[in-house]
């Protein structure tokens, strides 16, 4: 099992291998349909698409690195400890 933070920093290279694929991919399906492509264009569209998929991998990884080293247990456990009654894991099943 990998540790938390190389898990984090594989899943945002990830994404940004993925933007990278898809920034051209985009680029060529608009200079297919006819759209001009200024450099504002090429810009606006690569810089929304790098950094739409860096923000979703970015907020989705802080979500399993928390839950994975333990930050996410301890808070549970903090609270449980402050209001027993609101923080008790349901029953299973």
């Amino acid at each position: 099992m990998q540790r938390p933070a190389r898990r984090f920093r594989v899943l945002l290279l990830s994404a940004l291998a993925a933007g990278a694929a898809a920034v051209p991919l985009a680029l060529w399906y608009l200079s297919s349909t006819g759209v001009s492509l200024t450099l504002h264009l090429v810009l606006a569209v690569s810089l929304a698409i790098l950094l739409s998929l860096l923000l979703a991998a970015g907020l989705m990884g802080l979500v399993f690195f928390s839950a994975e080293s333990g930050h996410d247990r301890r808070v549970a456990d903090e609270n449980a400890a402050h209001e027993p009654e609101v923080w008790r894991d349901p029953p299973p099943g």
